[in-house]
């Protein structure tokens, strides 16, 4: 019987790590997104035409208003991690890009740890 309950506490540990592990794959410890957050106001947001370009070069805490196919938009307030890059569809609303496309994210000195 010991042994019966020693192998499902180990199953429920095991499992909860991979749960956890999965579910923090795209969240900082504060529950926060690594990749930022998506803007609620984007009047003054550089625009990106995803369609034309290969690649965007952002600076931490810059909003940006990407446009894809069909006119389709979103807005993204890179406040995630710096210095780093992502792929837009990690973060983009699914469906607005079919293809590969990298965001480069710098750092920026007004925001200095």
């Amino acid at each position: 019987m010991k042994t019966l309950q020693a192998v499902l506490t180990a199953l429920t540990l095991a499992s909860f790590a991979l749960l956890t592990s999965a579910a923090s794959a795209d969240t900082l410890r504060s529950g926060e997104s690594p990749y930022g957050q998506l803007a609620v106001e984007a009047k003054n947001a550089r625009v990106v035409d995803v369609m034309s370009t290969k690649s965007a070069s952002v600076t931490y805490g810059e909003t940006i208003l990407f446009q894809g196919a069909g006119g389709k938009t979103f807005a993204w307030t890179f406040n995630g991690l710096d210095g780093r890059s992502w792929n837009l569809k990690q973060f983009a609303p699914s469906g607005f890009v079919a293809k590969d496309y990298r965001v480069y994210v710098a750092r920026n000195q007004l925001y200095r740890r």
